[in-house]
C-alpha cells in the first residue's frame, strides 16, 4: 500500500448550483464524484468533488464543466499555491447557504 498526502480545497459557491449550464454539466456526466442526485434540485447535500492537474494550466478530469466556473476553480488553485504537487488537486465544491 502507498499512502500520499495531498492539498486540496473546499469551495462554497451556492451560485455555481444556481447556473443553468453547471446543472447541466453536472446532470449530464456518466461519472462524476457527488452527492447530488442527478436530475433533482441541488441542496446542502449536492457536493461535488473535482480535480485539477497540478501543472495549474488549466487541465483536469472535470475541465469540461462551463469554462467560467472551472476557470475560477483553477484560479483558486493558484491564489492558494496548490501547484506542483504529485496528483491532481482534490476540490470540494459545496451548495451551503449562510
Amino acid at each position: 500500500m502507498e499512502i500520499n498526502r495531498v492539498s486540496g480545497l473546499v469551495i462554497n459557491a451556492p451560485q455555481f448550483f444556481l447556473d443553468p449550464e453547471f446543472m447541466t454539466w453536472l446532470n449530464g456526466r456518466e461519472s462524476v464524484m457527488t452527492w447530488h442526485k442527478k436530475g433533482a434540485e441541488p441542496n446542502d447535500f449536492s457536493d461535488v468533488v473535482v480535480f485539477v492537474d497540478p501543472s495549474l494550466e488549466g487541465e483536469g478530469t472535470d475541465s469540461d464543466m462551463p469554462e467560467a466556473i472551472w476557470n475560477s476553480i483553477v484560479q483558486a488553485c493558484r491564489d492558494q499555491s496548490l501547484g506542483g504537487q504529485n496528483f491532481h488537486i482534490p476540490v470540494r465544491l459545496t451548495n451551503l447557504h449562510a
